[in-house]
């Protein structure tokens, strides 16, 4: 009975000193962010971005971008990212605020290949009776906040 007791107690101790430090260990970094915000020049649109800048690979992650539609003129309002970097310039695909909402946010990521040497978003008022885009409003340029010219 004593064997018992002492090998499930030697096996407890063991496990414990393997389980310990693995959740111990520190979870993933958090990538350094820049964020930026705009306002509409007549207005009637809102929007702000928030950009999580990796290395490895070169990535945009998390991007939280957020719009606010600030006037009920017949016109929709949508925003997308632009980057710039080893693959060129990319618009990526515009997220327009849902019908009978006023505001919106969107969390994603933009993995475009390569090094990433700006990004930005632009905020837009589209027609909704046409789908055409009346006009854009971007955002300040942001470059990533550390230096990757070694990597």
């Amino acid at each position: 009975m004593r064997l018992k007791h002492a090998l499930a107690a030697c096996t407890t101790v063991a496990l414990a000193a393997v389980v310990v430090p693995a959740a111990a260990t520190p979870a993933a970094a958090a990538p350094l962010t820049t964020s930026s915000s705009l306002r509409a020049t007549d207005y009637s649109f809102a929007g702000s971005v928030s950009l999580g800048w990796r290395i490895s690979p070169y990535r945009l992650d998390p991007v939280t971008i957020s719009v606010q539609d600030t006037s009920p003129d017949g016109y929709a309002i949508g925003a997308r990212l632009v980057t710039n970097g080893a693959n060129g310039h990319i618009v990526w695909r515009m997220r327009t605020i849902p019908t009978g909402q006023d505001t919106a946010t969107w969390t994603t990521y933009a993995e475009p290949g390569g090094y990433i040497d700006n990004a930005y978003i632009e905020v837009c008022k589209i027609k909704v009776s046409t789908g055409v885009i009346a006009y854009c409003q971007a955002s300040d340029v942001m470059s990533a906040p550390f230096d990757d010219s070694s990597v």
